[in-house]
């Protein structure tokens, strides 16, 4: 055991961290600094790659802490594990850039609005409940039917990430460069284009209508929320802060995902 680990923090876990989309979404400003600015040019697919393993990941950890304390009407300590891991390791720079933004330079109002927003979160998922969803629904073929969980919290934890990695790509396109914007997001910002952004954007509305068919039409406006928050809130935060920059990006990132998970709860 200590030898796999070994291989994973000696090998694996250094390779994660220099990848660029990674970087983008978790490392300080100084390291991400050191990274070559060319390297970002593809990181768009790397955003939306890591934003799929974080779902999966927030499943399995899910699904860990439920099977540990055996929570079945309030799911209190999975939402708790969750609601913490979530905000300490892949969203904590987008936690800390929207609590800036949010607060501007007082830290006292930073604090405060970080504070919020963890108890939304862990609202949010006090909230979710694991029953299987078999109401309504069609039957995939034996081949893919992995590919549609049947908790239908599951289905929450792995759309989340995804829509707010694509929350920074269609950032960057109502959002200009400028002087200020750091390197790294500047050649992101080149490398992404409309028609990346517009097909990410088609995949994810096939998946959030297909993941949620079993509730009523009004399902459409988790997928209509998401897109309003990562533009609006996008366009508000650039205003906020002067120029696109990362942590506009990572602050839209985290909007974007509280604004999905509040719809869902609101046409549960």
């Amino acid at each position: 055991m200590r030898g796999k680990f070994g291989t994973f923090t000696g090998r694996i876990y250094p390779w994660l961290t220099n990848r660029p989309a990674y970087a983008l979404l978790t490392a300080s400003d100084e390291r991400l600094g050191r990274l070559q600015p060319q390297r970002f040019r593809g990181a768009w697919v790397g955003v939306m790659l890591i934003s799929l393993l974080c779902g999966v990941g927030l499943v399995g950890l899910w699904g860990a802490a439920w099977a540990i304390y055996g929570d079945y009407d309030i799911l209190i300590m999975p939402a708790l594990v969750t609601a913490a891991v979530f905000v300490l390791w892949p969203f904590r720079e987008a936690l800390v850039s929207l609590a800036e933004a949010i607060g501007g330079r007082n830290p006292t109002a930073r604090a405060a609005s970080a504070a919020v927003l963890v108890l939304i979160l862990i609202m949010c998922f006090m909230r979710m409940k694991s029953a299987p969803v078999y109401r309504h629904e069609y039957v995939l073929p034996a081949a893919l039917a992995w590919i549609r969980p049947q908790q239908e919290l599951y289905r929450v934890l792995l759309l989340m990430p995804l829509w707010g990695g694509w929350a920074m790509l269609i950032t960057c396109q109502f959002c200009k460069v400028s002087d200020r914007t750091e390197p790294a997001v500047a050649a992101l910002a080149k490398g992404c284009g409309p028609l990346a952004t517009a097909a990410c954007m088609g995949m994810l509305l096939a998946a959030t209508i297909m993941y949620f068919n079993f509730l009523p039409w009004t399902q459409l406006s988790i997928s209509a929320a998401a897109i309003i928050a990562a533009v609006g809130g996008g366009l508000v935060l650039c205003k906020l802060v002067g120029d696109l920059k990362r942590n506009v990006l990572l602050g839209t990132n985290l909007l974007t995902q509280i604004a999905f998970i509040l719809t869902y709860l609101a046409n549960r």
